[in-house]
């Protein structure tokens, strides 16, 4: 008499099993993705960057608009152009506000875009770096 055994003459896992649980992996990788936050869906709170008493915003953000980038082209004037040499920066014609308040504004829009690419930059790194340390913590999991 032969003692025939209850176990599957299959492997542990077939095919079947590890495509299934690929697909698993990928989708929870692709939901987690989906909750973090992505650097486009942010919110952006202005508070955090200009003074602006409550009640006053309106005024406040067009005086802002009106003086901040006057003052960039102001100093983009005399430390660029005029090589921060005081004779000849007094040789320009200082009086033609909105002339030096288009300079400081370009100047102030690239300066923008610099920074919030490398804000984007940054965001992306940080977040490769918590994919590499989740991919490291679940391998280590293994039993």
């Amino acid at each position: 008499m032969e003692l025939k055994s209850n176990q599957d003459p299959k492997p542990f896992l077939s095919n079947d099993y590890r495509s299934s649980g690929k697909q698993f992996s990928q989708e929870s990788i692709q939901r987690r993705r989906g909750q973090e936050e992505d650097f486009l869906s942010q919110e952006f709170n202005y508070r955090k960057y200009m003074f602006v008493p409550e009640g006053y915003e309106g005024l406040m953000i067009f005086l802002h608009l009106l003086i901040l980038p006057y003052l960039v082209g102001f100093s983009f004037l005399f430390l660029f152009i005029a090589k921060a040499s005081y004779e000849s920066f007094l040789a320009f014609n200082l009086l033609s506000y909105f002339v030096i308040w288009a300079i400081g504004y370009e100047v102030a829009a690239v300066l923008i875009i610099v920074i919030i690419i490398l804000a984007w930059l940054n965001h992306r790194k940080n977040r490769f770096y918590r994919e590499k340390l989740y991919k490291k913590n679940k391998s280590q999991k293994k039993y």
